[in-house]
Parts: structure tokens; C-alpha cells; sequence
């Protein structure tokens, strides 16, 4: 476990707009940023970044944290990973305490030890490339046989494992590396007779990398044929911590240049990738030969919403890998598709046009997909006109991917102009595809309920439960017990309090009088609740808020600023408090009113409206809470009154205790009915 002194030091030095900008892009929008949300599917942007208040908040799927939540939540990390990957980041060291449970001591050491482990294996395999007479002769001719030069070998890490039975695996086993994590790995395998190999021998090797860098897999090229294993390409298997339909090939080296071009360009191979890069155009990543999925689809919306499709002329892959297009439509991408010469890919391609000349091609061949499409489909079909007519319609199943009507119609227009047919025909068409569509994502939603699965939402990134579609509109949070969702008036306005003092706790306001006119002494709101509640004996009856007022109380006695009282509460290693603060507070920074100086002479903070709401406000809400407490002192007595074999002394004290509460009630009462806010 990670010494909490750590965990400080780095939730102090962490900027929640760098690291939602890793792996969102993100534009300044006043004081905070916004982007698209990646928890949802997502059209206009709805995630706002505040630095502020160090918290990310969606208006639309209300998802909502700290960087550490981020960190979670879109890259699946346990807190001690995430607060690893921030640490990191930030050049910050950690100490660790030895008291975490056995299951997460064992979790968080398997995933360190397999990335130990292809650490190790990269810098061997990159030793061998370089220091070794078979790894010049074989892997470095191969590579600069490609034209890659040292830098870029250097870059991508790439690298060449000798062609004996079991180099690698000794030099790993005699560095005290387990065979059980070589093998799980898919760097060593095992014969029948029990004896290792390396699965890599006698390839080029190139390292996988995540989106943090870590190499988390390996492809290998064959460099001389081999009938007992014909395969071009070995690539890692499955494992702890590599899912292949969750990776894109190059995303590490990329980011930067997706965020700041807004587009990627999606190829096919590992050498594609590099070559491309060695010609200047870094926004660029692989499939690695897989057909795209939903996961390698996630990790491009969540950096940029336009995509651009390199073809190498090969109709049949041009064809098969239309559905893996419908899929990123789906999405709600901006998808174009760029068709290089015939007898060129893009390594081929971007080796003989170097920087501005293969960028201003890609610029000036990339065309919308939908009219690629028509346009391929349409050669297909010739004159045939019962295979223009399934042409038209699976050029309609595309269209009907599409999310935005607007964008259907444009599309619906073009394809009425390129095929002389009434748009009304192909509308009558796209309404009975998106039909079928609905009820088939209908149908899948209701067989996972039946299943008790959480339900996928088209285009979410996130599951759904049947209880959250049955109440949509519930905000807070039902991971707590404090957080009933059944209509709790004193909860509510105990909520009430804490919200006024995170909000406006050193906003200073005049103390009220008894008359209820203020006096001249300005007093800070936070002080002037603590007073009453105090002269009162007002006791918080939900542990949660109490925890939040006491920690308040603490911290405000020498935090002056609200906006870092509210930035602690969001970054709280306490993650009910965290989840509390970070779903109750408004993201955007309440704005400065002219009127506060001119009309009540007061320079002083500001409220949504003016001074005079705030001290209402306050008012109001003390008195609220009042209420509820006698409410719920009375419903007490009353629970009480129902025994009839209460004796007669008893009755009348519950009957003057009742009686007094309700004289109280009144009181309160008629003065929240003079608490007029304007």
C-alpha cells in the first residue's frame, strides 16, 4: 500500500487538464476546458475540465471525478495504479506501507512482474539487434534493407531475437525471471517433451506499447521461411496485461500529434506505421491485421473524432473492411478514406514521398467514405440493375450508422444525385434500416436484462443497469448508504448546509440581529453557520455530512480560499467524500456582479445574483434545517404515543414535548415565510 504522505504529494502536484488531456483533447473555454466526453457517445462536447476545482464533469452522462477517478474509470487502473501512473508523470517517488490485502498485493505485483519482464525482454531483444553479429547480419539488414533509419529503430524500440531453440528464455530464466510469467507472456512456449523454446526466434521484433508507454506485447517478423512454422507474423497472445482488440499499434507515439492535428490516420501494419512516421506524419496508428473492434474504436473517439482510412488498392481488403467502417460511423466519427496508386501500401508509399509530399497527397486524395463507398460498389455493380439495387441499399445500411440526421440527409441528396433516385425512395428505405437497427439493439438490451448483464448502450463506452434506466434522473450517487434514494427531508437539508458553506463558506455577509436586521459587523458565512449551529446544539444525524462539516470546520480555520477547500474535498483519498462533492458542485465559477458594489457598497465575494440573496439564502436554509429536525422529533413522539401501554406521566411529557415542538414549528414557520429571496 502507498504511504498516504505519498498520495498527498501527488494529488498536490497533479493538474486535472493535463491528465484528462492525455488522452482527450481538450479547448480552453474561458476558465476551464471542454471536450468530448469519453464515457459516452458523445456528438458535442460535454466534459468540462475545471483547474480550478481540479474535477472533470459531463452534463450529459453525469460521470464525474478526480484525476485519479479518470484514471480508473477510462483505463480501468485500481487506485494504486493510478496514483503510480501520477506519480510518475510527475516525477514524484512513492513509499509503500506493507499492509495491503493478500488479493491486491497479488494483482498489483503480477501486472508490475509481466511489465518487469518485457522490460527485460525488450532491451534484450534490442541488445541483440545491435551488439550481436546474427542480429546485424539478419534483423539490422532487414531494417535498413526497409530504409528505417537508427533513430527510428532507436524510437519504436525495435529489435531481433536469435535464431536458437532457447536464448532468449535462459538469459530471462538466469535472471531470476519465472517461467510461469515467460510463458504467460508468450515469450517462451513449452514442448510435449516439457522442454522451452522461444517463440520468437530468429524475427525482428516490435514492441507493443499502451498509452503510457509500457511494453505490453510483442510482434515478431519471420525473416527466413520456415516449413514447420510458415507464419509471417507472431504476436503475443492474450494475457493479463494484453487484450489485442484493445490496442492500437503506435497510439503511445501518436497522441500527441492526433490531439494536436485533430484526425488519425488508421493503417494497417506495424511498418506502415514507422514508415509513415519517418516521413513526417506522426498521427498515425495500426490495427496490427485485425479487423477493428469496439475497443481499438474507443480508444480513437476518445482522442479525436476524425479518422482517415488508408487503402493500398486491394478491393477485396477494401470490401471486407467496410463493416469495421460502419462500426466507427456508428460512433459518430468523421470518417475519409485516402486510396494510394495501385501496387503501393503506405510503408511502400511513404518511403518514396518524404514529409510535405506524402502529407499534401493524404490532404488532397482523402474523400468522405459514404462517396467512396457508392463509388466502389457502383464499378462492382456495373449495369446490372438488381446489383445496383443491393449496391444502393448497403450504401443505405452505411448512411443508417450515422447518427446525425442532418448529416443523413446531405448523404440521403448525394446518393439520390449519383444514382438519378428520388430521395423519397431512399428515405423509405433508411427509415426501415434504422428501424431494424433500433429493435436489434432492442432485442440484444432486453436478452442481457433476462440475463441480469449489464445492458450496452448503443455507442456508450460505459454499461447500463436496469435500475439506472428505470430512474434516469437520479443524480446522486447510490453507492453510499447516506445516499437514499427515497425523499428524505432531512437529509436534504442538511445536504443544503454543506453545499451553502462548499459554495460560499468565506463569502462575508452581515451577522443578522434578532430583529433580523443586519448589524454592521461583516461575518463569514462559514463562521456565522458554525455559531448557530453551536448556540442551537444542532447535530449532523447522516456520519457522512458530518465527516464533510468537520473537515470543513478544520480546514477552513487556515484555508482562506474556497475554491482550495472544495479542490481538497474533490481530491479526498475518502471517496464517498470525494463522490459527495465532486456530483453536488457546479463546475462553472459563479460570475462577479456589478450591482454588489454599486448598490450595497461592499467589495466582498459574490453569489449568483447579490448580497442581499446570499444572507437570505443563509437564513432560509438554517431555518429549513431547524424545521426538519423538529419534524423528525416529532414523528419520534408521535411513533411513541401510538403504545397504548404507555403509563399516564409518560403520555403527558411526549404530549408537552409534542406540543412545544409544534409552537416551535410554527415560530419557524412564519419566519421562512419572510425569507423572500429576490
Amino acid at each position: 500500500m502507498i504511504k498516504q504522505k505519498s498520495i498527498d504529494s501527488v494529488m498536490a502536484a497533479v493538474r486535472i487538464e493535463e491528465v484528462v488531456g492525455d488522452f482527450v483533447s481538450l479547448r480552453k473555454q474561458g476558465q476551464d476546458f471542454v471536450g468530448i466526453c469519453p464515457f459516452h457517445d458523445d456528438k458535442n462536447p460535454s466534459l468540462h475540465v475545471s483547474p480550478r476545482l481540479g474535477i472533470y464533469k459531463c452534463f450529459v452522462c453525469d460521470a464525474a471525478g478526480n484525476p485519479v477517478k479518470f484514471l480508473m474509470e477510462h483505463e480501468k487502473m485500481t487506485y494504486p495504479e493510478a496514483i503510480e501512473y501520477l506519480a510518475k508523470k510527475y516525477g514524484i517517488p512513492l513509499e509503500y506501507e506493507r499492509n495491503e490485502s493478500d488479493e491486491e498485493r497479488q494483482q498489483r505485483s503480477l501486472r508490475e512482474s509481466l511489465l518487469i519482464v518485457n522490460e527485460f525482454a525488450q532491451k534484450y531483444f534490442m541488445e541483440q539487434l545491435r551488439n550481436t553479429e546474427e542480429g546485424k547480419l539478419m534483423g539490422m539488414a532487414y531494417l535498413k534493407e526497409r530504409g528505417f533509419k537508427d533513430d527510428t529503430i532507436d524510437k519504436f524500440g525495435l529489435g531481433y531475437c536469435p535464431d536458437g531453440w532457447d536464448n532468449f528464455t535462459k538469459a530471462a530464466l538466469a535472471k531470476g525471471y519465472k517461467e510461469e510469467y515467460l510463458t504467460e507472456l508468450g515469450l517462451t512456449g513449452k514442448s510435449q517433451s516439457g522442454k522451452l523454446y522461444d517463440i520468437y526466434r530468429g524475427r525482428v521484433i516490435f514492441p507493443i506499447h499502451n498509452d503510457a508507454g509500457k511494453v505490453i506485447g510483442f510482434g515478431g517478423r519471420i525473416l527466413k521461411k520456415d516449413g514447420k512454422d510458415p507464419r509471417k507474423y507472431v504476436n503475443s497472445r492474450e494475457n493479463t496485461i494484453y487484450h489485442k482488440s484493445d490496442t492500437l499499434y503506435g497510439i503511445y507515439f501518436a497522441k500527441n500529434a492526433i490531439h494536436k492535428q485533430q484526425n488519425v490516420y488508421l493503417v494497417e501494419g506495424y511498418t506502415d506505421v514507422i514508415s509513415m512516421h519517418e516521413s513526417g506524419v506522426e498521427n498515425v496508428v495500426a490495427s496490427s491485421g485485425t479487423s477493428l473492434t469496439q475497443g481499438q474504436i474507443r480508444m480513437i473517439t476518445k482522442r479525436t473524432q476524425n479518422i482517415t482510412v488508408l487503402y493500398d488498392g486491394d478491393m477485396a481488403g477494401i470490401k471486407a473492411s467496410m463493416r469495421g467502417i460502419d462500426m466507427l460511423l456508428e460512433q459518430g466519427l468523421k470518417i475519409r478514406v485516402c486510396l494510394l496508386p495501385d501496387g503501393e501500401d503506405p510503408d511502400s508509399f511513404a518511403k518514396k514521398h518524404r514529409d510535405s509530399e506524402l502529407q499534401d497527397y493524404l490532404a488532397s486524395e482523402s474523400k468522405d467514405f459514404l462517396l467512396f463507398k457508392a463509388d466502389i460498389l457502383s464499378k462492382d455493380a456495373g449495369n446490372d440493375p438488381i446489383k445496383r439495387a443491393t449496391m444502393v441499399n448497403e450504401i443505405l445500411k452505411s448512411i443508417s450508422c450515422v447518427k446525425d440526421n442532418i448529416e443523413r440527409a446531405f448523404y440521403v441528396k448525394e446518393c439520390a444525385k449519383l444514382f438519378d433516385l428520388s430521395e423519397n425512395d431512399l428515405n423509405m428505405n433508411l427509415r426501415r434500416f434504422v428501424w431494424e437497427k433500433t429493435k436489434e439493439q432492442s432485442r440484444i438490451a432486453q436478452q442481457q436484462q433476462q440475463q441480469g448483464q449489464p445492458i450496452q448502450q448503443q455507442g456508450s463506452t460505459m454499461p447500463v443497469t436496469t435500475e439506472q434506466l428505470q430512474t434516469p434522473d437520479l443524480i446522486e450517487t447510490k453507492k453510499h448508504p447516506d445516499f437514499s434514494q427515497q425523499t428524505d427531508l432531512l437529509y436534504e437539508a442538511e445536504k443544503d448546509l454543506i453545499l451553502l458553506m462548499l459554495n460560499y463558506g468565506n463569502y462575508v455577509i452581515y451577522e443578522m440581529n434578532t430583529d433580523e436586521e443586519p448589524n454592521t459587523n461583516g461575518l463569514r458565512v462559514d463562521q456565522y453557520v458554525c455559531n448557530e449551529m453551536a448556540k442551537e446544539d444542532i447535530r449532523f444525524h447522516y456520519p457522512l455530512l458530518e465527516k464533510i462539516f468537520n473537515q470543513y470546520v478544520d480546514w477552513a480555520s487556515y484555508i482562506g480560499n474556497q475554491d482550495q477547500i472544495i479542490r481538497n474535498f474533490t481530491l479526498s483519498d475518502n471517496p464517498q467524500i470525494s463522490e459527495f462533492v465532486i456530483q453536488n458542485i457546479p463546475v462553472e465559477e459563479p460570475k462577479f456582479s456589478d450591482r454588489w458594489i454599486e448598490k450595497y457598497d461592499i467589495h466582498t465575494h459574490t453569489t449568483r445574483n447579490n448580497l442581499r440573496v446570499l444572507q437570505n439564502q443563509v437564513q432560509n436554509i438554517l431555518l429549513t434545517l431547524k424545521l426538519r429536525i423538529l419534524e423528525k422529533d416529532a414523528a419520534i413522539i408521535h411513533k411513541i404515543l401510538e403504545n397504548k401501554e404507555l403509563e399516564e406521566d409518560d403520555m403527558d411529557l411526549a404530549l408537552k414535548q409534542l406540543n412545544s415542538i409544534l409552537q416551535l414549528k410554527k415560530i419557524i414557520s412564519q419566519r421562512l415565510n419572510r425569507v423572500v429571496s429576490r
